[in-house]
C-alpha cells in the first residue's frame, strides 16, 4: 500500500498541492512564532561581556519563592504549590560584606549602581570606574574619569570629549564633564569615579566582583566566598556570571515574550484546524475513488493505509518545507519587532532545534490524525455507498464531528460564566480563549448552521443563477463548510480580537481618566528632590508622586506577580478619586500597610508579599478599593516602603493641585530643571492614548498577523482547489447551453455566499464572546465603552471576499476555455 500511495501521489500531484500548501505554510506559521518567541527567553546581548574578566562575582537575590501562607491568606486558604518569580531587580548586598570577604584570596572590587540618564545616551545606571576594568572593553576616546565631576560614557555616544552634560540622578540633576567613551559589547551604562558613584547609589551595593589571587582556582575563591557570605546572596563564577549583569530590557522582553507565546498558541490553534480541515476535504473529495478500490475488493484497512501513505508521503516533505521556511521568516518577523519598539533593539531569532523539530511533529500528527479521521469513514462504508455520495452529500455531520463542535461550544460556556468571578486582569485571557472555541465550534458545526442561512441569503436571489447557486451550495456541503471554515476564522479572530481589546482598553481608559482630578501633572522618572522643588513652586498645593514597580504576591495560585503603586495614601485623594468600599487611604502610612482590590482580602487580613527586589515583607490591609479594569492586580503600597528597595527610587509621575488661576510657569521650570515634564492632565491622557493605540496596533499584529496571513492563504488554497475539482460540473453547465460568462457569474456569486456566509457565521461566534465581556465589565465599572472598529473588519472582510474571488474564478477561467466535451472526459 505504501508503493501504492507513492504512485498516486506522483499521479495525482495536482490534487495533492492543496493539502502540501497548507501544512507547509502551517508548520511555518508553527516555526516562526516559536523561535521568535522562545528567544525572548535569552538574557540579552552583551551581558555576557559585563564583568568577564572577573571570577567570581556576588550578587544580592533576585527572585521569591511564593508559597502559600495561611496566615497571609484570607478565608483559611492552606499551602499549596510554591510559585517561583524572577524579580526585576537585585536586593541590595548588605554593607559590612565587602568587609566580611576581605580575607579571601582574592581582589575585590564593590559596584555601587545607581540611577543616571543623560539626554541623548543610552543607558541607565552610572557605576564606579574600577568596576568598567573588569568588562571586556576598548578606548573609543580619551581615557578614565580625571575627578568628582567626570563622567565616561559607551559608544556610540552622543557627546564628545570635552562635552559638559547634565546626568538626572536619583540624588537630583548633577553637571559632568565627558573625560572618556568606552568601545564595549556590555550594556550601556555611565562610570565616574568610585567615592561619586558610592554618593549617588546611596552607598548601596549591586554587586561585588572578585579576581583570584595567583595560585587559586576560581572554584576554591567561591568556595571561600560562599563560606564568608552567608545564604543570603548568590555567588556566581563561570556562566552564571551573566545573572549579576543589568538587564535593561528584561521588562521589555517579557511583555514581548507574553505577546508572542500567545501568538504561538493562537498559531497552534489554528494551523491545526485549517490543516485538518483541508485534509479531510481533499479525502472526502475523492470517495467515488474509494469506492471503486472497495468495488475491486480493497479491504478498509488497505484504504485506510493507503491515505495514511499518501498524507506522510505529502507531510513529510511539507513540514521540512515549511520549517525551513519558518525559520527564513523568523528573523525578519523578530527584528521587525525591535525596530517598532515590541522587542528589545536588535533582537533576533536564534535557531531552536527542539522547537524546530516539535513543529514539524505537531504538523505531522495533525495531518495524520485528519487524514485518518477522513478514511476511517471512506473505509467503512460499502462499495456501492461510496458511489452515491460522491455525487451528493447526504450526510456531511458525522458522529466525531458532532461531539467535537459541541465540545468546543461546551467548554466556552464556562469560560464565560467564569467572565463574572475572574478579577479583570485576566478577562482578556478568557475572552480569547472563549472566541477561539466559538470559532472552532461555528466552524465544524457549520453543516448545520449553514442550510439555513444558505436560505436566507439566497432568498432575494431570484433567477436561474440564484437556483443554481443555492442547490449547488446545499448539496455539497462538505465543500461548501470546507471553504467557509478559513473565512469564519480569518473574521472571527479578527473582530474578536479587535472589539474585546478595544472595549477593554477605552474602559480602562474611560475609569482612569475619570478619577483622576489633578488639572496637571508632571512626567518622569523625577526625583524626590525635583518632587519636592514643584510642590514648593508658587500655585502648587500638593504634589503627590506615584511610583510603579512589580511586587509578587505570595500564594497557592498564579497570578503571582502584580504592580505595586508607592504613593502618598493621606494625600491621594486630593488628586486622584478612588472608588474605596472599605477602611481609608489615610491610614495607608508607613512601612507595613496596603490598599487590595476588593474580592480577595478582607480589612485587617495580613498580606504577604516580596517588593521588586525580593524582600518580603507583611503588610496590613487598611482600605480596599473597587476591583475595576484600571486597578486590577494593583497594591496601593506606601511611599516610604520603596526606600531602600530599588536602584530606581523615582517618581515616574507626580500629580499637581493647583490654586485658582494658578500659573504653572515656576513649577514647569523646576519640573525640567530636574529631567521632568509639567502638562496638562488632558494632554497627558492624550499623548498616552496615542502611543498606547500605537502599541496596541502594533501588539495586535504580531499577535494575529502571521495567523491572519495563514488562515488568508488557507482561504485561497480551499477554494482553488473546490473550483478546480469541478471539471464535471463546469462540462454539465456548459453542455447544458451555459455561456462561459453565464458560469462564471454562478461561480462568482458562490465565492460572495460563502464569504457572507463566512462572515455570518463569524459574527454568531463572536457576539456572544462580546457580550459576555460588556456584561462582566458593567458589574465592577463605572461605564463601559463598547467599541466596534468597523474599518478594521470591513477591511478584513473585504479581503477575504477578493481572495475568495480570485482563487474561484481564476480556475473558473481556466475550465470554461475548455471544450465542453473534454470537461465531460476529465479523469478523476
Amino acid at each position: 500500500m505504501i508503493t501504492i500511495a507513492w504512485q498516486t501521489v506522483r499521479a495525482r500531484t495536482g490534487s495533492f498541492v492543496g493539502s502540501f500548501v497548507t501544512l507547509a505554510f502551517g508548520v511555518a506559521l508553527l516555526t516562526a512564532s516559536a523561535l521568535s518567541a522562545l528567544s525572548a527567553l535569552g538574557t540579552g546581548d552583551g551581558r555576557a561581556a559585563w564583568l568577564a574578566r572577573a571570577d567570581v562575582v556576588v550578587a544580592g537575590a533576585a527572585s521569591a519563592t511564593l508559597t502559600a501562607d495561611d496566615a497571609g491568606e484570607p478565608h483559611g486558604v492552606g499551602t499549596g504549590p510554591p510559585g517561583v518569580a524572577d524579580t526585576v531587580e537585585s536586593r541590595a548586598l548588605p554593607a559590612d560584606l565587602p568587609r566580611r570577604l576581605s580575607t579571601v584570596d582574592g581582589d575585590l572590587v564593590v559596584d555601587h549602581a545607581g540611577y543616571a540618564t543623560v539626554t541623548g545616551e543610552t543607558g541607565d545606571r552610572i557605576h564606579p570606574w574600577s568596576i568598567a576594568a573588569l568588562h571586556r572593553s576598548t578606548w573609543a576616546a580619551d581615557g578614565p574619569p580625571a575627578g568628582p565631576d567626570s563622567i565616561v560614557l559607551t559608544s556610540p555616544a552622543a557627546h564628545r570629549v570635552g562635552d559638559r552634560i547634565t546626568a538626572q540622578t536619583a540624588a537630583g540633576p548633577r553637571d559632568f564633564v565627558v573625560s572618556g567613551v568606552l568601545d564595549t559589547t556590555a550594556p550601556a551604562a555611565f562610570y565616574t569615579t568610585d567615592a561619586v558613584a558610592a554618593e549617588l547609589a546611596g552607598d548601596r551595593i549591586a554587586a561585588i566582583a572578585l579576581t583570584a589571587h595567583p595560585g587559586t582556582t576560581a572554584a576554591a575563591l567561591a568556595a571561600q566566598v560562599r563560606a564568608a557570605a552567608g545564604g543570603d546572596v548568590r555567588v556566581l563564577s563561570g556562566a552564571d556570571r551573566v545573572e549579576a549583569a543589568p538587564d535593561p530590557d528584561y521588562q521589555l522582553r517579557a511583555a514581548a515574550l507574553i505577546v508572542l507565546g500567545n501568538s504561538a498558541g493562537i498559531g497552534l490553534v489554528v494551523a491545526a484546524f485549517i490543516v485538518a480541515s483541508t485534509f479531510a476535504y481533499a479525502v472526502a473529495t475523492r470517495r467515488r475513488e474509494f469506492g471503486l478500490l472497495r468495488s475491486a475488493g480493497a479491504t478498509p484497512r488497505q484504504v485506510r493505509r493507503l491515505v495514511l501513505g499518501e498524507a506522510m508521503t505529502v507531510a513529510v516533505v511539507a513540514c521540512l518545507a515549511g520549517a525551513a521556511l519558518g525559520y527564513a521568516v523568523a528573523a525578519p518577523f523578530a527584528r521587525w519587532l525591535g525596530t517598532v519598539g515590541l522587542a528589545p533593539p536588535g533582537y533576533t531569532a536564534r535557531f531552536i532545534w527542539w522547537a524546530v523539530a516539535a513543529a514539524i511533529g505537531v504538523g505531522m500528527l495533525v495531518a495524520l490524525v485528519a487524514a485518518w479521521l477522513s478514511a476511517r469513514r471512506a473505509g467503512r462504508i460499502r462499495p456501492i455507498e461510496a458511489l452515491r455520495e460522491a455525487a451528493v452529500d447526504q450526510r456531511a455531520m458525522t458522529a466525531g464531528r458532532w461531539i467535537a463542535g459541541l465540545l468546543a461550544v461546551g467548554g466556552a460556556v464556562p469560560l464565560a460564566v467564569a467572565f463574572s468571578t475572574s478579577d479583570t486582569a485576566t478577562l482578556t485571557g478568557y475572552f480569547f480563549l472563549v472566541v477561539l472555541l466559538l470559532i472552532t465550534g461555528c466552524a465544524i458545526l457549520s453543516p448545520v448552521l449553514l442550510r439555513p442561512l444558505v436560505w436566507l441569503l439566497t432568498a432575494p436571489a431570484g433567477g436561474v443563477t440564484g437556483t443554481l447557486v443555492r442547490h449547488s451550495t446545499l448539496t455539497a456541503m462538505r465543500r461548501t463548510a470546507a471553504t467557509v471554515a478559513p473565512i469564519v476564522v480569518t473574521i472571527g479572530l479578527a473582530a474578536g480580537a479587535l472589539a474585546g481589546e478595544s472595549t477593554i482598553i477605552e474602559t480602562g481608559r474611560a475609569a482612569a481618566e475619570h478619577r483622576i482630578v489633578a488639572p496637571a501633572l508632571v512626567t518622569g522618572p523625577v526625583s524626590e528632590r525635583t518632587v519636592a522643588a514643584v510642590a514648593r513652586a508658587p500655585g502648587i498645593r500638593a504634589g503627590v508622586a506615584v511610583t510603579d514597580r512589580p511586587v509578587y504576591v505570595y500564594g497557592p495560585n498564579p497570578p503571582y506577580d502584580w504592580t505595586g503603586r508607592y504613593v502618598d495614601g493621606p494625600a491621594l485623594s486630593r488628586v486622584v478619586h478612588l472608588p474605596v468600599v472599605a477602611g481609608s487611604l489615610d491610614d495607608l502610612t508607613g512601612t507595613d500597610t496596603v490598599a487590595v482590590p476588593a474580592g480577595r482580602w478582607r480589612l485587617g487580613d495580613t498580606l504577604r508579599i516580596a517588593l521588586a527586589d525580593s524582600t518580603a515583607v507583611s503588610l496590613r490591609v487598611v482600605a480596599i478599593v473597587d476591583d475595576q479594569i484600571d486597578l486590577a492586580r494593583m497594591l496601593l503600597l506606601p511611599a516610604a516602603l520603596l526606600t531602600g528597595h530599588t536602584g530606581a527610587p523615582l517618581a515616574d509621575l507626580v500629580y499637581l493641585d493647583l490654586e485658582p488661576g494658578a500659573d504653572t510657569g515656576p513649577a514647569a521650570a523646576a519640573a525640567t530643571a530636574g529631567g521632568g515634564t509639567l502638562v496638562p492632565t488632558a494632554q497627558f491622557h492624550a499623548v498616552l492614548d496615542d502611543e498606547g493605540d500605537r502599541l496596541n496596533t502594533l501588539a495586535t499584529v504580531a499577535l494575529l498577523g502571521m495567523a491572519l496571513l495563514y488562515t488568508a492563504i488557507g482561504i485561497a488554497n480551499t477554494l482553488l482547489m473546490a473550483t478546480s475539482g469541478r471539471a464535471r460540473d463546469v462540462a454539465v453547465l456548459r453542455l447544458s447551453g451555459a455561456t462561459p460568462g453565464q458560469v462564471l457569474r454562478m461561480i462568482c456569486a458562490e465565492a460572495v455566499l460563502v464569504t457572507a456566509l463566512g462572515a455570518v457565521l463569524a459574527v454568531v461566534a463572536v457576539v456572544p464572546a462580546v457580550a459576555g465581556l460588556v456584561l462582566a465589565l458593567r458589574g465592577r465599572n463605572p461605564e463601559v465603552l463598547i467599541v466596534v472598529p468597523w474599518w478594521p473588519v470591513t477591511a478584513i472582510a473585504g479581503t477575504c471576499l477578493v481572495i475568495a474571488l480570485a482563487a474561484s474564478l481564476v480556475p473558473a477561467g481556466v475550465l470554461v476555455r475548455r471544450r465542453p466535451a473534454d470537461l465531460a472526459g476529465t479523469w478523476e
